[in-house]
């Protein structure tokens, strides 16, 4: 690898991404519990919670993907990480303002191509343009 990484920010990316997919693991949980409403018998989802979790790794990775994802070969995907974090962000946007969160908007919100290309990004940053774990 030739280009030069921020090491500082490449530490600051790799633990958002880790905050994201702790976060997706619980919505995946959470869409095959099959709730109707957020709180049932047993109390509060804490979908909310993790929701908040997601939402703020995004703004860690918003600061850290310039500086952690640069070079001249990275440009172009860099930028369309930048957009497709911008979905992301407007897609758990959407669920935080629902007044009852279900296993089913989960769940369809797990499937959409959006979430899944973010995700993947993910993995492809950590795996090719982050320094090894």
């Amino acid at each position: 690898m030739n280009r030069k990484i921020d090491l500082r920010s490449a530490v600051a990316l790799r633990d958002a991404i880790d905050a994201v997919e702790e976060a997706y693991e619980f919505m995946l949980a959470y869409a095959a519990q099959g709730r109707k409403r957020e709180a049932q018998d047993e109390g509060a989802s804490k979908i909310r919670d993790y929701l908040n979790r997601f939402a703020s790794a995004l703004g860690a990775m918003e600061e850290a993907a310039p500086d952690a994802l640069s070079g001249a070969a990275a440009e172009p995907f860099r930028d369309r990480f930048l957009a497709d974090m911008a979905v992301m962000r407007s897609v758990i946007a959407v669920l935080l303002e629902q007044p009852s969160i279900s296993s089913d908007m989960v769940d369809n919100t797990n499937g959409l191509i959006a979430v899944r290309s973010f995700l993947t990004d993910l993995f492809f940053i950590d795996q090719a343009m982050l320094p090894p774990r």
